[in-house]
């Protein structure tokens, strides 16, 4: 069985940018921030214009023909996409399944909502 680590070692996979940088693009038209938390989490909270792509139906929402296809990343190419969730993990294994299948602009905020949080205190 895959250990823990070697899953997480995707993050060297992956752009990854702080909470920080993530807060400098809050206001750029050109960027579109995605909470992948599930749906409980993310009507409690959640950063800027973020929309809701839960973690578990992500591969249906980007699948050509898939019945749960989002035409959001068609129409939207040139966007810039930054991923989060709770802490961290789930961004990065969202980000990197993004871009195994196609999204070419995807970065992933390091630590999560939980490092954003941090910056308004």
């Amino acid at each position: 069985m895959k250990k823990f680590e070697d899953l997480m070692s995707v993050k060297n996979e992956i752009e990854n940018i702080s909470a920080s940088q993530a807060k400098g693009k809050l206001d750029d038209p050109n960027v579109q921030f995605i909470d992948v938390r599930d749906k409980e989490s993310f009507e409690k909270g959640t950063i800027g214009n973020a929309i809701h792509l839960d973690r578990a139906f992500l591969e249906f929402y980007l699948a050509e023909g898939s019945p749960l296809e989002n035409n959001f990343f068609k129409e939207n190419l040139d966007k810039e996409y930054i991923v989060f969730c709770g802490v961290g993990g789930q961004g990065a294994l969202s980000t990197k399944t993004m871009k195994d299948m196609g999204i070419k602009n995807v970065k992933n905020i390091t630590g999560g909502i939980s490092e954003w949080k941090k910056l308004k205190k």
